[in-house]
């Protein structure tokens, strides 16, 4: 289904402000009070200046601009500027966040005695306040920037004079008697100074002046009341203000609709949607000025520590699992400079049973710390922040179905693509052909590796004598690289491998708008896409033309998502190329193109999910349409903090309600020198311990090139083990599909929600990087930024009976095993939680239920289509003696005991269920074949009479007998037991007699 588009592109205050005739300079008035000008200069106003040497940087600045930095000491930057009215401005600056940027950077402006230090390495990416400047309408102010630090970066990218705007008072709230109304689901109360919204499960009240709200669940606060106002709004960049009124307008079983003032006039109407488990809310700012509106905030107090989630910017941005600190006045799709390309702002606090999230398709923002707790929209209005309350399987699935209401759909996710898998690009880099990639996924499986699906990212399509080259939208025009395609496909498709090819939903632009579009490269389909007016458009019938930061290097279009036509005629083409799915690496960045719509690639995902396809997402806003979510590239070469950042990356996902993620290629980009660097094996093996206890892994670097036997025979390990628990991970995923709740790897704080040691343990600095896979297993792989040498890790172990998965030692929560040794090649996980995990063996599937299986608990099982579940319960009292029964068919299951751990080991049929009971009976006659006595079969069931005694059981403890007769008496006594126990019919008894009578038994 098509998604609500936010105002796009970028909503400017163009039609509020008054030009002042220079460029990059812009006076805003506030819309419903008095003029309150403001004044804006970026690096392009024509009073800008410099000494020294400046540069351009790559990095967008404000509002998509260009940014400028030096390194050199001394360098100044200043601009001079002419206040439009009398007053006492405030001065804010804006420049591009960066942890390199200096801390020592001055600025001083006209009037002021000594200038002002500010760091620069904090507080980027948005107006910070640096001073207050007065003076009289068409007076000169000079604001100089100066870098002190040589080496360090000093940027500046704009700055902002302006007066205030928010100078409205609050109004004393109406006289009156408190009053209380009944509706479907909740309790509206009113009295002179409140609003309370009442369910059953939590409670929203609201102070009148300043729309301050907090937030209760179950009679208990949450979340406090912010000290100044819960709502706030503005013009884009310009001052937000708080509320100064409120009054409830209206209200019936759908909601609660309030009519608040801000305090530059602006009236908005707020409305209020109870439900069970959740409190939407909207901002609809009105009257004649709504449209300058650019920002809107609601928030409550802040100090709401530990919180998770925030996507890409929450797993990138910080350094640790936990977001708390976090401010990110933009939240969007970019792949530019930074790269957040799972977008969402969704937040849990676990320990509060809380969850939050603003859905957006534009720019969006989160504030997380000391201050505020905070979401917003850079947009007019803002139509759906929601609240969910309860325990943490409660949020997740109110989440879940919240972003489906709100168009963002998750896809049901595919077997295959939680097995092991190969892309080309992490074993030849650009070096890819039919050849050689043939050749090396046959070295693989002859490795032994298991691979079941083979990723050929570029590359694919035709190239031209002159450089040029096709894209993935060259649909089913296989280059020269690959002569043999259909002889390509059936190689995978006879190893039973699933053939992925690369996705971006991109055209080469035409000529005329800048682009590189050659029809003998690229097909017909670009024309008869602007023919049809499949593209994104500027204007009716005019495609808009965007850059991209990375292939094909030219301008491109784009399929417009919210043209279902345009998008099954999307899907339709990529079906000529013939795969079985798609790796979807869309480059696209919103600020480079002013263009901000981080649920650009939701619908063409979904479109092909839907039709059967495995899909690889990395561009999404909130859901995941497909089966599982990549992380960005992950490499050797790149910084170690990045091997910090893989796991705090990784793990952001669950938190923000999607688990399948991806951990990108074991090892990354191909290392030429594999074979003689010990620091990379060690790294390849310890990366691939780290993605086998992952959702999903796959292969790229060539480990039959490790020179060290027992590194390479690591890495083989760990991807076996993943396939081997592949059942257990899939089951996880279609579970967490099911219900919402981060399942497949589900972080300690979430699992846990109690338990404030599991708080800040995956961080840079902690590295112990746990998660639950599943129910039953605890994964504690080591890596970080010392993975190549480290040989042991604190293991935190939570309340519970814990077994290491490999040793069969056990624990008992909650401890911390320091120094826990973990040599390469060890498997990094206890089994608990649940206890019972399924794998493969001899082509069919087991369960394993392990002696630390509380009482009562109970394991579902999926199948590969998804659909057929089997579900395992321990309800044994005890471990020494237990048997195995099929309930779907009464009778007993065969199973054995792990020499090591003590697991119960028994096959799995896909639609059936198990019970592991208490056996009285251990070395009797298993149930399942008929009562017989010598050569006479009675034709009679071997039931269980329902302690694991048989009924032959309870016949042959009675002997030795004396003779034949006294065996028989035994016989009529034991069916006449189970007969008035309604375990065998009257007829069953007359046929186990007549058994009993005619055989040899007892007769000497």
């Amino acid at each position: 289904m098509p998604l609500p588009r936010a105002s796009l592109p970028r909503a400017a205050l163009a039609a509020a402000a008054v030009a002042l005739g220079l460029t990059g300079v812009a006076v805003a008035a506030a819309p419903a009070t008095a003029v309150q000008p403001e004044v804006v200069a970026t690096t392009t106003h024509a009073s800008y200046t410099e000494t020294g040497t400046w540069s351009q940087a790559r990095d967008p600045g404000y509002q998509g601009g260009r940014t400028r930095f030096t390194r050199e000491a001394g360098a100044t930057a200043t601009w001079t500027l002419e206040l439009p009215a009398d007053g006492s401005y405030q001065l804010d600056a804006w420049y591009t966040a960066s942890v390199e940027n200096d801390k020592k950077v001055t600025y001083g402006w006209t009037g002021l005695a000594e200038p002002v230090t500010v760091d620069q390495s904090v507080g980027g990416g948005s107006w910070r306040h640096i001073g207050t400047v007065e003076g009289e309408a068409g007076d000169e102010v000079s604001i100089t920037v100066t870098a002190v630090t040589a080496g360090a970066i000093t940027r500046t990218d704009a700055i902002r004079l302006a007066l205030p705007r928010c100078d409205l008072a609050p109004e004393a709230p109406p006289p009156g008697e408190p009053a209380q109304r009944e509706f479907a689901g909740y309790t509206l109360t009113e009295t002179p100074t409140h609003v309370a919204v009442e369910t059953d499960g939590w409670a929203m009240r609201i102070e009148r002046d300043g729309f301050r709200y907090a937030l209760e669940r179950d009679g208990e606060q949450v979340a406090a009341a912010h000290p100044e106002s819960g709502l706030l709004s503005g013009p884009s960049g310009g001052e937000l203000c708080g509320v100064v009124s409120t009054e409830v307008t209206g209200a019936s079983d759908d909601g609660v609709s309030l009519r608040v003032v801000f305090a530059d006039g602006l009236p908005a109407t707020v409305t209020v949607r109870p439900d069970a488990a959740s409190l939407g809310l909207s901002v609809v700012p009105t009257g004649p000025d709504a449209g300058a509106v650019g920002r809107i905030v609601a928030r409550v107090a802040g100090g709401m520590n530990p919180a998770y989630g925030l996507g890409d910017d929450g797993g990138v941005r910080s350094r640790n699992l936990n977001v708390y600190g976090s401010d990110f006045e933009e939240i969007y799709g970019q792949n530019g400079g930074p790269v957040y390309r799972f977008v969402s702002t969704f937040t849990v606090f676990p320990d509060r049973g809380l969850g939050q999230v603003v859905f957006d398709r534009g720019r969006m923002s989160a504030q997380v710390d000391a201050d505020a707790t905070a979401l917003g929209v850079h947009a007019a209005t803002m139509p759906d922040l929601r609240y969910f309350f309860g325990d943490m399987p409660t949020v997740y699935e109110a989440f879940r179905d919240a972003r489906a209401d709100a168009g963002y759909v998750d896809t049901e996710p595919d077997y295959d693509f939680f097995g092991v898998g190969y892309e080309s690009y992490g074993a030849l880099a650009y070096n890819t052909n039919q050849q050689t990639i043939t050749e090396s996924v046959t070295r693989y499986l002859d490795e032994g590796y298991p691979l079941r699906w083979a990723v050929t990212g570029s590359g694919f399509w035709p190239y031209g004598d002159g450089g040029g080259q096709g894209t993935t939208s060259s649909f089913g025009m296989w280059g020269e690289k690959y002569p043999d395609p259909d002889t390509y496909k059936e190689f995978f498709a006879e190893r039973g491998i699933d053939l992925i090819l690369g996705l971006r939903q991109s055209f080469k632009a035409l000529p005329e708008d800048g682009g590189q579009y050659d029809p003998e490269l690229d097909g017909p389909w670009v024309l008869e896409g602007l023919e049809r007016g499949y593209f994104i458009e500027d204007a009716p019938g005019e495609a808009k033309v965007f850059t991209t930061p990375n292939f094909p290097g030219s301008p491109i279009y784009l399929v417009d998502p919210d043209d279902a036509e345009a998008v099954a005629w999307f899907a339709d083409l990529m079906e000529l190329w013939g795969a079985d799915g798609y790796k979807e690496d869309h480059m696209f960045d919103g600020g480079d193109n002013d263009y901000y719509d981080s649920a650009l690639v939701n619908a063409v995902n979904e479109a092909f999910a839907e039709r059967g396809d495995l899909v690889m997402v990395r561009n999404s806003a909130f859901s995941v349409p497909g089966s599982i979510l990549r992380i960005n590239d992950t490499d050797y070469n790149h910084a170690a903090s990045d091997r910090d950042r893989t796991a705090v990356n990784s793990l952001a996902y669950p938190a923000s309600g999607q688990p399948n993620f991806y951990p990108d290629i074991v090892g990354g980009r191909p290392m030429p020198d594999l074979e003689t660097n010990r620091a990379k094996q060690v790294f390849l093996a310890r990366n691939a311990m780290f993605a086998a206890v992952s959702p999903s892994m796959s292969f790229g670097n060539e480990p039959w090139r490790i020179s060290d036997p027992a590194l390479r025979e690591a890495t083989l390990k760990a991807a076996r083990w993943h396939d081997r628990y592949l059942p257990y991970i899939y089951s996880a995923a279609a579970e967490s599909w099911r219900t919402g709740y981060p399942g497949t790897a589900t972080p300690l704080p979430i699992a846990y929600p109690d338990d404030a040691a599991t708080y800040d343990l995956v961080s840079y600095t902690a590295k112990q990087y746990q998660w639950m896979l599943g129910p039953s297993l605890l994964v504690h792989p080591l890596f970080g930024s010392d993975v190549t040498t480290a040989q042991a890790r604190d293991v935190y172990l939570p309340a519970g009976e814990w077994m290491d998965l490999e040793t069969g030692e056990r624990y008992t929560g909650p401890v911390t095993l320091e120094d826990h040794p973990q040599p390469v090649g060890t498997v990094p996980a206890f089994v608990g939680g649940t206890g019972i995990l399924t794998a493969q063996r001899d082509g069919g599937v087991v369960a394993e239920v392990y002696p630390v299986a509380p009482e009562g608990a109970t394991y579902t099982s999926t199948a590969p289509d998804g659909e057929t579940t089997s579900s395992v319960t321990a309800a044994n009292t005890g471990w020494d003696a237990v048997r195995v029964l099929d309930t779907t068919t009464g009778a007993e299951v065969p199973a054995e005991r792990d020499p090591v751990t003590g697991a119960v080991v028994f096959a799995v049929v896909a639609g059936h269920d198990y019970q592991v009971l208490d056996d009285a009976c251990p070395a009797g006659d298993p149930a399942g074949g008929s009562i017989v006595f010598g050569d006479q079969d009675s034709g009679v069931p071997n039931r269980d009479g329902g302690d694991g005694c048989t009924f032959l059981d309870e016949v042959w403890a009675g002997a030795p007998f004396e003779g034949h007769g006294a065996f028989v008496r035994a016989v009529r006594e034991t069916t006449l037991a189970w007969q008035a126990a309604g375990l065998l019919s009257r007829t069953e008894s007359q046929a186990v007699l007549a058994a009993a009578a005619r055989s040899d038994e007892e007769r000497g």
